[in-house]
């Protein structure tokens, strides 16, 4: 008896190493296609940013080089609207998206600090540019192009005066949670930047842009290109307002 008992022992013992060394193997097999996997949505994620930024830099250069052939109001307005929102405003948002390829270097804050300067550059290039515009043609804004842009500079104003609590945030937290000035901002700031863009699209139907580059169906390629650069570049910015939104409906629900 006692023997078999000593058999059985050291049947068991012997099968543990075996056990361990499956369990090492599967769990070397899991960590390494996470790994990969994580490496191959850093790529997809890096492809998508370098090609949204080509297109900002294509469309905004395209726009500013056959406008500038001829010196107008409208010309100016358009220069200026297309560098404030497709480029400034664009980048504004992209860069604070954690994995952008071109910050990545930076810290948070230095993002943050970089976001506020792009943002302030394209709203005060963007008022210039409303500003000339109504001067001259005040009959523009009447169009849906001219009610979108003015719409969405009154939303950008906004969003940028509320960016200021963002950043004291932590400060506010007796009067109202960080979490829902952040959330907010982010809504105004995506609402103003969607509707800017909008306006931008429908810009491309005025007869300017067929005078000055007589390239057939070439509004229509512009809004493809332009409706590429508002999803991409809200990557990141929807992603963080689903969690906003996803956490602010948490604190209200002890309360419901």
């Amino acid at each position: 008896m006692t023997e078999k008992n000593e058999e059985f022992s050291f049947q068991s013992a012997g099968s543990k190493p075996g056990l361990f060394r499956n369990d090492s193997i599967e769990n070397i097999i899991n960590i390494g296609s996470r790994k990969s996997s994580c490496n191959a949505q850093r790529i997809f994620i890096s492809i998508m940013d370098t090609i949204n930024h080509a297109l900002i830099i294509l469309v905004t250069v395209y726009i500013i080089y056959h406008a500038a052939k001829e010196y107008s109001i409208t010309s100016i307005h358009v220069i200026l609207c297309t560098i404030g929102y497709v480029l400034l405003m664009s980048e504004a948002i992209v860069v604070l998206a954690s994995d952008n390829i071109l910050t990545t270097f930076l810290s948070r804050r230095a993002n943050k600090y970089l976001h506020c300067i792009l943002q302030a550059v394209g709203l005060i290039l963007n008022l210039v540019g409303v500003s000339l515009m109504y001067n001259i043609q005040p009959i523009h804004f009447r169009s849906i192009h001219g009610i979108t842009g003015f719409t969405s500079l009154m939303i950008t104003i906004v969003a940028t005066i509320f960016g200021y609590p963002v950043w004291i945030a932590w400060k506010l937290r007796k009067f109202v949670r960080p979490i829902v000035t952040k959330l907010f901002h982010n809504f105004l700031g995506i609402s103003g930047f969607v509707i800017g863009m909008i306006s931008q699209c429908y810009g491309y139907k005025k007869n300017w842009i067929y005078q000055v580059s007589n390239i057939k169906h070439v509004d229509e390629i512009l809004l493809v290109l332009t409706v590429l650069i508002i999803i991409l570049s809200l990557r990141g910015a929807l992603s963080s307002l689903y969690r906003q939104a996803t956490d602010c409906m948490k604190l209200l629900r002890p309360s419901i």
